[in-house]
């Protein structure tokens, strides 16, 4: 008897007690956060010929035979990590995060790179994202940018036009990934306020403050009228060539001086056949600081004309401090007794609209106008000066009326008619005011200034267009009271609701929390109300995860089997979802584990037991000769 059967037996122990050592690491890391289980893989170890087999022999009538074969016992082939998914662990701490599916979190430690599935993070003091092991966890960091737009195309200071400076944080991903360092003391710059988006209601009921639509406008001829008026002047000789159509609206000049507008047809007629285009009614306009060389307005009597609604908004500035503009709103034409809107004209709905800086509760006067129907745009000249509009500039505007079409819906867009549009033509733009209406000084940008730079506002009052075709996205004029058809059911319209739904300014804001969403995205949440995103990690995997080389701390490197790295985002190229609150569990299976347990114990005892009898034979032989 040879000795084989002693060395597989030994064989077997020591591939048991590997084996038992793998199954006892498991067990003891079941709650270990990321955890990747391993498994033993064994093979027979070696083969002992004993005897070749052979083939059939036809001509001695001989058949094959099988080769004789001992097997020499079993080895340890390979340690194989398992990377199932864990479960998913609900934590509640904003800053854990668990993977679901495929990828890696990049950790660095010096010049060391690492993988790892543990997403137990936080910030330390310096604001850099780490892991619990105070690795920096890799990805995108958001920096500030300063974006710089013309508000025209010349200021008052020669050689030095009119910028806004829109800073904000901005996150970029097509660069080198880096540490993610996000400081718990952040503030987020203020941003001034360059859009204002109207909705509502204006009454089409409303009745004009003089009768036959016409109304009173500003300035007259010879003088400025004596009577109370709004700010809106005609040039015949300037505007007739341009595109005052005398088939829609006509001037008329009043006895007592002033300018009145006869609406004699329908303002809402498309700019060509069969378009949902408006035509422009370039129906006048007036400089600003000419306007504000009087105050006999509407505005300004004791007590005020009261308009058909009114309503205000706070805006911020490139500084983020606050300021309110109020707006106010007239119907210029009288529908009349029947208070039903001609298709054809002249009774389409038509207001007048302005607008005051009321900052700390001033009241709207012609010292604080800054805009509106009729109002020169983008003119920061001088506010004393009566520069007129240069045609050969661009960027300068005439106020028009904002009118409605028959059916109630938006027919324009609240008082812009440029000139410099495909081939020299006038094209509606949206309006735009000032604030402060003139800048008296030279902007310096990036914020911070030496004040705050001047304002650009555009006033948005929903998308125009012609009758049946016009849009009811923002302001619209149905009669109070009156039911409309909306989305196939009669809705009630109510009293007069024109509003400011939204403006995108605001001011600087401190960071009060974060968030992951999905994409690995850092949401930080400010007090000023907005949400920014500050950061995303990024994430990695290899062509082949089983050649990773496990370094303990549930980190991972690469090794020459492992393949090729990529990096990406979460939710692309393969890569997994982020889940912020979360953490992935270790993907011990203590029922499998438990199991292989007994079976490594029994294999263990039966190779000890085969040892023990080989050893027992042994002393037999060796007891055969005495």
């Amino acid at each position: 008897m040879s000795l084989e059967a002693l060395y597989t037996g030994v064989s077997g122990l020591q591939a048991t007690s590997t084996w038992m050592d793998i199954i006892g690491n498991n067990i003891a890391n079941s709650n270990t956060v990321g955890f990747k289980s391993s498994r033993a893989m064994f093979s027979e170890q070696l083969t002992q010929f004993l005897q070749y087999g052979t083939s059939p022999n036809n001509q001695s009538g001989n058949g094959g035979t099988d080769s004789e074969v001992i097997g020499l016992g079993t080895k340890l082939q390979d340690i194989q990590t398992l990377f199932v998914q864990g479960p998913t662990l609900e934590t509640g701490i904003s800053t854990d995060i668990s993977i679901q599916g495929n990828g890696f979190l990049i950790a660095k430690q010096g010049n060391q790179t690492y993988l790892t599935r543990d997403g137990q993070l936080s910030f330390d003091a310096n604001g850099n994202l780490v892991n619990a092991s105070g690795e920096l966890i890799q990805g995108y960091t958001a920096v500030p940018q300063f974006l710089k737009t013309g508000l025209n195309t010349y200021s008052n200071i020669p050689g030095q036009p009119a910028l806004i400076t829109d800073a904000s944080l901005t996150l970029n991903t097509t660069g080198t990934i880096g540490n993610i360092q996000i400081p718990q003391d952040l503030t987020m710059p203020p941003k001034a306020t360059s859009e204002i988006n109207f909705s509502g209601n204006l009454d089409a009921l409303q009745q004009a403050n003089q009768p036959g639509g016409i109304v009173d406008l500003f300035p007259g001829f010879p003088a400025p009228n004596a009577s109370p008026s709004l700010p809106l002047g005609l040039d015949l000789a300037y505007f007739g060539p341009v595109g005052l159509n005398p088939q829609k609206a006509q001037p008329i000049i009043l006895p007592g001086g002033g300018i009145a507008i006869q609406q004699v047809g329908n303002l809402a007629g498309p700019a060509a056949p069969g378009s949902s285009t408006v035509e422009p009614v370039v129906l006048g306009a007036v400089n600003l600081g000419f306007v504000k060389a009087f105050n006999n307005f509407a505005w300004d009597q004791n007590p005020p004309i009261p308009p058909a609604d009114e309503t205000s908004t706070t805006v911020y500035d490139s500084l983020g401090n606050p300021h309110q503009i109020t707006f106010l709103f007239y119907q210029v034409n009288d529908l009349g007794s029947a208070g039903v809107n001609n298709p054809n004209g002249p009774n389409q709905v038509a207001y007048a609209w302005y607008a005051f800086d009321t900052t700390g509760g001033q009241k709207p006067t012609t010292a604080n106008l800054l805009g509106g129907t009729g109002i020169w745009e983008g003119n920061l000249s001088n506010p004393g000066g009566l520069t007129f509009y240069d045609r050969n500039q661009n960027n300068f505007y005439f106020g028009d009326l904002l009118y409605f079409n028959t059916d109630g819906s938006l027919a324009s867009t609240g008082g812009t008619e440029g000139i410099g549009g495909p081939g020299g033509l006038a094209y509606p733009s949206i309006p735009e005011i000032y604030l402060p209406p003139f800048n008296s000084n030279p902007p310096v940008s990036p914020i911070p200034t030496d004040g705050a730079e001047i304002m650009g506002i555009q006033i948005n009052f929903g998308t125009p267009g012609v009758l049946t075709q016009g849009q009811r996205n923002g302001l619209i004029s149905d009669a109070e009271g009156s039911y409309q058809v909306k989305n196939g059911q009669q809705v009630y319209i109510p009293q007069q609701t024109a509003y400011v739904s939204s403006q995108n300014g605001y001011p600087d804001g401190q960071l009060e929390s974060l968030s992951f969403n999905q994409t690995g995205v850092i949401q930080g949440a400010f007090s000023n109300g907005q949400n920014v995103s500050l950061g995303q990690v990024a994430l990695a995997n290899v062509e082949n995860t089983g050649g990773l080389n496990a370094n303990g701390n549930n980190q991972f490197t690469t090794s020459t089997n492992s393949g090729a790295t990529f990096e990406g985002l979460a939710g692309q190229n393969g890569l997994g979802l982020v889940q912020g609150g979360t953490l992935e569990g270790s993907n011990v299976n203590l029922a499998t584990e438990l199991s292989n347990m007994i079976i490594a114990q029994e294999a263990f005892n039966s190779n000890a037991r085969t040892v023990t009898t080989v050893n027992q034979v042994l002393k037999v032989l060796d007891q055969l000769g005495q």
